[in-house]
């Protein structure tokens, strides 16, 4: 039921930085209260408008995204996401020194 309300609000964060991301991703292993999600391809183009660097990034990847729900105390702790080695290549944009 909880777990209704949290997969929009985490694919809401979530997607906006990661590719080819489906909402049964997240659905299927939230009720176990972790989700642990590898090999995503990031969405450069938001990563550039973000961060607005001098770079421009060629590709990026994160090897393992976790994501732990502590459905018990959902009101009193906090969701953690964590990133496991994210792997970016970068090139300096023209004309920055």
């Amino acid at each position: 039921m909880l777990e209704s309300y949290v997969t929009p609000l985490l694919m809401s964060y979530v997607n906006k930085y990661i590719k080819n991301l489906k909402p049964s991703d997240l659905q299927l292993s939230l009720w176990g209260g972790d989700v642990v999600l590898s090999k995503l391809d990031l969405k450069l183009d938001v990563l550039e408008q973000e961060l607005k660097l001098p770079f421009t990034f060629m590709s990026g990847h994160i090897h393992e995204l976790r994501i732990h729900v502590p459905w018990t105390k959902l009101g009193s702790e906090p969701v953690v996401i964590t990133i496991n080695t994210m792997e970016c290549i970068l090139k300096l944009r023209d004309g920055v020194q």
